[in-house]
């Protein structure tokens, strides 16, 4: 099979680019035959994953990967392989008619294209399929809004995308910065001023600057829209109704909810696994990302093999967010990556020196999030912090018991909620019909810090404790008639370890962390997590001896063994009557279990 200058040859499984060999791998290989054998018709995502991975369920990540292996082909490859914004892949008919992305812009019928994207800039990691699938999403809608958190790369997207159309349509692109309209009544203004670069004179209303769109195959890309967010999507409305040959591209960290819109979530760049190969580490968007700033920053910048897995740490804990992680890579090349490395908890203070011509919320990593914290009401802002408790993922149940109180009602709550996942504050993970949210690492970082200088922290931190120790309650509750309960359990171990912190690290919740780790016990034990009970259980009655000197009855120690042991004695006899092969634990083990936590 032959597409432009790229033949596979079945028999060997050998992919020849311009007759030169190409390793490809063994499902990027499956892959590109699958689509060439579809002869440029489309292949549907479910297909794709049905024929690559049969009888296996697996993340669409996985898909994306090979996708990005074949895009790495020499040459063009990266418009050989085409994708259908939601629906799937296919290639190119005519690979050999693939635009480049460095087109320039050439005459067309209505005269020469005309553009105001500034030039090219640095090198966009990890955004080839997001691009194509931006690029697809044009094509069936008339606005396209790209939304996400602050810093994610929204613009710089949006840019690349609008090169690309240059050069595949020999349109006109416009690019309207909105960052700096201070008021919704001035947006058209800022349009009308880009738009009479097309007509060639000065022009007033809106409706007449848009009639010289007409006829014209064009891109208006409305940059930062988030703070004249209704304004914004009116003018969208206004140019996809009147001039149907043109197309509008919206960044903002929440959708314009305008007629015919299609929105597109712009993810994270792909950062390391925990425990991730080095030759792994290294192909991730965000690491590449991260020592290309730092080589630019300091040419003699070390990326041995230690540099690079303490690289993708930093890359993680700052969620794959392209600003933090420049900001980052600027500051190691200065400070040093181990360094770095060491104080990302202190990343508020450490990463606010970017580039000087940067919007003013680009310039560090607080301003961006003081900028989408501006934008919020007073309620969104009260769950945004009290919702930073949360250590990972939570559901609304649990963001009302922590929230509703001092003036929020239930429904205030939800209504929170959901704006906060809309600006995109919250991440929305929906499985089996359950939606559950949780924070990027960095968002909660700064709520933390908000909900510490409102004075907030001590009450929501106890309401949260009793939350969590409420759930476990209603988990041990069922175990008898609840077969999923270590499951369910499982789910619960974050919530349970930040209370337990929570506990002991004060004065007043002392109690409730016996109760904790007394109703937990049982279920670590069945999870075979021994070592982590000995933790706990001495952290408590470390804890608990401190606290009875002054306040708690003298057999308060005495009472956690004795809870303890009982809960253990019940852990061991519950795997004994169900025969469970999980749990080594025998009884005869539980008291010398129980001495060494009372003598350690």
């Amino acid at each position: 099979m032959i597409i432009g200058n790229v033949e596979i040859v079945p028999e060997e499984r050998l992919v020849l680019v311009s007759n030169q060999p190409f390793k490809l791998g063994a499902k990027a290989y499956e892959l590109l035959e699958l689509l060439a054998s579809a002869h440029g018709e489309l292949v549907p995502k479910d297909e794709i994953m049905r024929r690559l991975w049969p009888g296996k369920v697996v993340g669409e990540n996985n898909l994306h990967v090979h996708i990005s292996t074949i895009r790495k082909m020499p040459g063009s490859r990266a418009h050989l392989l085409v994708a259908v914004s939601g629906r799937g892949y296919r290639l190119a008919a005519d690979a050999s008619r693939a635009v480049p992305c460095t087109a320039m812009p050439q005459q067309s019928d209505s005269g020469m294209a005309i553009s105001n994207l500034p030039v090219s800039g640095s090198i966009l990691y990890g955004r080839e399929l997001a691009i194509d699938d931006v690029a697809a999403a044009c094509g069936v809608a008339p606005i396209v809004s790209l939304v996400g958190a602050g810093g994610i790369g929204k613009t710089s997207l949006a840019i690349e995308v609008g090169r690309r159309f240059i050069g595949a349509l020999f349109g006109d692109v416009l690019l309207v910065d909105l960052a700096k309209v201070t008021a919704p009544q001035c947006v058209a203004r800022a349009v009308e001023n880009v738009l009479e670069s097309v007509a060639g004179h000065e022009i007033a209303p809106l409706d007449i600057s848009v009639a010289s769109l007409k006829g014209r195959r064009s891109l208006i890309i409305l940059d930062n829209c988030e703070h004249v967010i209704r304004a914004a999507a009116q003018i969208a409305e206004i140019i996809a109704g009147s001039a149907p040959d043109c197309h509008v591209i919206a960044t903002s960290r929440e959708p314009l909810k305008a007629s015919g819109e299609a929105v597109y979530s712009v993810p994270a760049l792909e950062v390391p696994l925990v425990d991730e190969r080095f030759d792994d580490i290294v192909q991730r968007s965000a690491v590449q990302l991260f020592l290309n700033r730092a080589r630019a920053v300091d040419s003699l910048f070390v990326s041995d093999e230690h540099g690079v897995v303490l690289a993708g740490e930093i890359c993680r804990r700052l969620d794959g967010l392209p600003l933090a992680i420049e900001l980052a890579a600027s500051r190691a090349a200065t400070l040093g990556i181990e360094a770095l490395a060491a104080n990302l908890d202190n990343r508020f203070a450490i990463l606010n020196d970017g580039y000087r011509t940067a919007l003013p919320q680009h310039q560090s990593l607080r301003a961006t999030l003081d900028w989408s914290y501006g934008l919020l009401s007073k309620n969104q802002r009260a769950v945004l912090r009290k919702l930073s408790v949360f250590p990972s993922v939570f559901g609304v149940e649990a963001a009302i018991s922590v929230a509703a109180e001092e003036g929020l009602s239930k429904d205030d709550v939800v209504d929170a909620i959901c704006a906060l996942v809309d600006k995109s504050l919250l991440i929305a993970q929906s499985n089996d019909g359950a939606c559950r949210y949780k924070l990027l690492e960095t968002s909660r970082a700064y709520a933390l810090q908000k909900m510490a200088e409102s004075g907030e922290d001590r009450e929501t931190e106890r309401l949260f404790v009793h939350y969590v120790c409420s759930q476990l309650q209603r988990t041990l509750s069922t175990a008898c008639a609840n077969h999923t309960v270590v499951e369910d359990f499982w789910h619960q171990l974050d919530d349970m370890r930040a209370a337990l912190q929570a506990t002991f690290a004060s004065g007043d919740g002392r109690a409730l962390g016996l109760e904790i780790i007394t109703m937990a016990a049982p279920l670590l034990f069945r999870l075979g997590m021994f070592a982590e009970v000995q933790q706990h259980a001495r952290a408590a009655l470390s804890a608990w001896r401190d606290y009875e000197q002054t306040q708690a009855r003298p057999d308060a120690g005495t009472r956690l063994l004795h809870v303890l042991a009982g809960s253990l004695e019940w852990a061991g006899a519950s795997s004994s009557r169900t025969g469970d092969p999980s749990s080594p634990l025998a009884p005869g083990e539980i008291p010398r279990m129980i001495y060494s936590l009372g003598s350690g």
